[in-house]
């Protein structure tokens, strides 16, 4: 992945909603929807992140989500996941501290997918996934976020320590918004991770996408 960056290059790591395969927000809707978003050609990534949802369910979504990104050029994540069905249909997986084994990590470069790591804001936790050489990590949280139950609060002097001694490309992850955002945009962090940020935008995610997009190439 590291070839896709472009030199001080910022980009939208885009997450799918937790509400997704709820019956808030069942998939047919989601992928109207998603479609729209992708259509504007600003997300450079997309991670299906879906828990306690069965392999059926989550292989259905891929593929369905895996080709509306290939239409729209967007290069397809999902979180944990790993076995030869779901590797079919994605680009790369993002593993959890809890989701790293040797075992995981061979079998996704095996199959030529790429792969990133969460970090939290532990130094030790990045020299740990250096040895599996992953495409990027990611830090954070960096603020309050309801999208996902976290312990760990990462700042921009994680990053400012990685981007010092390491080359790797480096996400920031956790409540980022419109709003809060331009902090970690000031550091040399490769690219925002954001999920309800963006679906949940008081003026519709296309809408979020652009004001991101804006900030990110620093036209607002």
């Amino acid at each position: 992945m590291n070839n896709l960056f472009k030199k001080k290059k910022k980009y939208l790591y885009l997450i799918t909603p937790s509400e997704l395969l709820r019956k808030k927000l069942p998939l047919k809707k989601y992928l109207i929807i998603l479609n729209e978003v992708l259509k504007t050609k600003k997300i450079k990534f997309l991670q299906l992140r879906l828990k306690r949802k069965s392999e059926n369910q989550i292989l259905h979504a891929l593929k369905k989500i895996s080709l509306i990104c290939k239409k729209n050029k967007t290069i397809f994540f999902i979180n944990d996941y790993y076995n030869d069905k779901i590797l079919k249909f994605c680009d790369g997986i993002h593993l959890g501290q809890k989701d790293i084994s040797k075992k995981k990590v061979d079998k996704i470069l095996l199959k030529k997918k790429f792969l990133g790591i969460t970090c939290h804001n532990s130094k030790d936790f990045v020299n740990k996934a250096m040895v599996f050489k992953p495409n990027y990590i990611s830090f954070g949280s960096f603020f309050n976020t309801k999208t996902k139950k976290t312990k760990y609060r990462a700042t921009v002097k994680n990053i400012k320590w990685f981007k010092k001694n390491f080359k790797l490309p480096c996400a920031a992850i956790g409540g980022i918004k419109v709003k809060n955002c331009r902090k970690i945009i000031m550091t040399d962090c490769d690219m925002l991770a954001v999920s309800s940020g963006v679906w949940n935008y008081k003026d519709g995610p296309v809408e979020a996408v652009n004001l991101f997009y804006k900030i990110l190439n620093k036209e607002v």
